[in-house]
């Protein structure tokens, strides 16, 4: 058998595409580890909300529990740091009492940097 022919052989390209692909991964993985949940609040017309305070609930083994807040910037814009969690959720709460609903985070691995979508409030009522 000559190098040509075993180097044509799926049982060479399979494992090399996989490694490849488990390579690329990893260096995903390890350039967007840092921890770091930044997203928006909006309200119903879809304009940003500054002021609002952003919670974000970790799951343990029954329920969420609250594990840090940040406050909107005048662009609406919040950022969290530092989050080692696979899971979780967002709620935003206005100061004139308006709420958005609690919405799932779920993220492909621990640490991620996310960004996540638009929290809207509601009227408060």
């Amino acid at each position: 058998m000559n190098a040509r022919a075993v180097l044509g052989h799926r049982f060479v390209w399979v494992p090399l595409a996989l490694g490849i692909a488990v390579a690329a991964w990893n260096v995903h993985v390890a350039l967007d580890a840092d921890g770091v949940i930044e997203g928006v609040v909006r309200d119903a017309a879809g304009g940003p909300v500054a002021g609002a305070d952003v919670l974000f609930f970790e799951r343990n083994f029954v329920n969420y529990q609250e594990k840090q807040r940040a406050t909107t910037d005048e662009a609406g814009a919040y950022r969290f740091t530092g989050m080692q969690v696979h899971i979780g959720q967002l709620e935003a709460r206005a100061p004139d009492g308006g709420r958005s609903e609690r919405r799932q985070l779920r993220l492909w691995f621990r640490a991620q940097h996310t960004l996540a979508e638009p929290l809207v409030l509601k009227a408060p009522s």
